[in-house]
């Protein structure tokens, strides 16, 4: 299936629904690959048991979750239709308190629906996927997650319990149907199992930046910014772990080279400050390769926790730059040790709002490893936005308040 530029970071997707038959719930995963501005199927995986998933789903990558269980009502909308989408929801569900739901709407002329549930209902799955360590990138709700692949689909239309058909005077009718593995369907050259189809249409619509017509874009958008931030630090742990082991390559090339044109040198050496220089060099890169051992050792572990902490308390109102996990005292110089503030974070951004700041800074400052919180910098750099850098200094692995 070919792809206009995504509107969204990265080559793989991942797609989950979490649906119902007869009473029993399941789950189907899906997962796509972009290449050469096409969409592959990469896994399509189907089962009764959320854990089975833990070894199919990457907690490293972006999850997009769709809602489709009994709990989750579609309705068609008749042919008049309300200009509001509160009144569409009105109109088909009558006598409800929105404030207590979450809706979703499909604007098909042969096939309008509203889609809704309670916020009790989605929050219960959030925190069943979160017991997993996994955090969803985006929610949909329902048959109106269907819109953003209607272009491609005909009826008979079957998901994963629902089936589409059209009717003598040219409507469409929905209804629900038994789940079957086995049934394909093909969208613009991409064949995949109808039961994932749901999952590929929210997936299509994040990819090309379609928002749906619901009320869940604001809770939307506050989940892709949390994601966008674990992403940073995931993205600034790999980097920095990289450079450091890219400058003990050069060092030791540095070092064979050295050595290589002393041998090879046909002027008489001493062969006692031959010993004593080859011992100095030595000694300097076992040093810098102890530091990066400890670095590596303490970052794949304690530094993610202390990263996934500092993410999972991130206020809307401030958005991260730069995060430095023992950052550098002092520029690299040929010929000298590389000094890092050991235990240190540097976190540097941008917030709109002071009070949240000042307590999200509070909160940090009370985490059981954080001895202490310094504010380096806090400059007003407009009425609505205000940069600022900051460092906490952690107590040393193994040891809390």
């Amino acid at each position: 299936m070919m792809l206009r530029k995504p509107s969204i970071s990265g080559h793989s997707y991942q797609g989950l629904e979490i649906f119902e038959v007869d009473d029993g719930i399941y789950y189907t995963f899906l997962k796509l690959k972009r290449s050469k501005g096409e969409l592959e199927l990469i896994q399509s995986f189907t089962t009764d048991t959320l854990a089975d998933l833990a070894s199919h789903i990457d907690p490293k990558k972006s999850l997009w979750v769709q809602l489709n269980t009994s709990r989750v009502l579609n309705k068609p909308l008749g042919r008049d239709r309300p200009k509001s989408m509160e009144q569409w929801v009105k109109t088909v569900f009558p006598n409800l308190d929105l404030e207590q739901f979450y809706f979703q709407i499909m604007d098909l002329d042969k096939l309008p629906v509203v889609s809704i549930t309670k916020r009790s209902v989605l929050e219960g799955h959030l925190a069943e996927l979160k017991k997993h360590g996994w955090v969803p990138a985006g929610l949909s709700l329902g048959v109106a997650g269907l819109s953003p692949c209607m272009d491609f689909l005909d009826p008979p239309i079957q998901g994963s319990n629902f089936l589409i058909v059209s009717l003598n005077d040219g409507s469409w009718n929905l209804s629900p149907t038994d789940c079957d593995l086995e049934l394909k369907v093909e969208l613009n050259g991409l064949q995949l199992p109808t039961v994932h189809l749901l999952s590929f249409s929210h997936l299509l619509g994040s990819i090309q930046g379609k928002d749906p017509v619901s009320n869940l874009t604001g809770f939307n958008q506050e989940l892709q910014q949390r994601d966008k931030n674990k992403r940073l630090f995931q993205i600034g742990l790999q980097w920095g772990l990289g450079f450091l082991l890219a400058l003990l390559l050069v060092n030791f090339l540095l070092f064979s080279h050295y050595r290589s044109k002393t041998l090879d040198s046909n002027g008489f050496i001493d062969p006692t400050q031959q010993a004593s220089s080859l011992k100095q060099v030595r000694e300097r890169v076992e040093i810098k390769k102890k530091k990066l051992q400890v670095l590596l050792g303490s970052s794949n572990s304690r530094a993610t926790d202390y990263l996934d902490q500092i993410a999972a308390g991130l206020p809307e109102s401030i958005l991260l730059d730069i995060l430095t996990y023992q950052p550098l005292t002092r520029p690299i110089q040929q010929d000298k040790p590389i000094s890092l503030g050991t235990n240190q974070i540097i976190i540097s951004g941008q917030t709109n709002n002071k009070i949240e700041f000042s307590g999200w800074t509070s909160q940090l400052e009370s985490m059981e490893w954080v001895q202490e919180v310094e504010i380096e910098r806090y400059e007003y750099t407009s009425s609505t936005v205000d940069n600022f850098s900051i460092k906490l200094y952690c107590h040393a692995i193994g040891q809390t308040k």
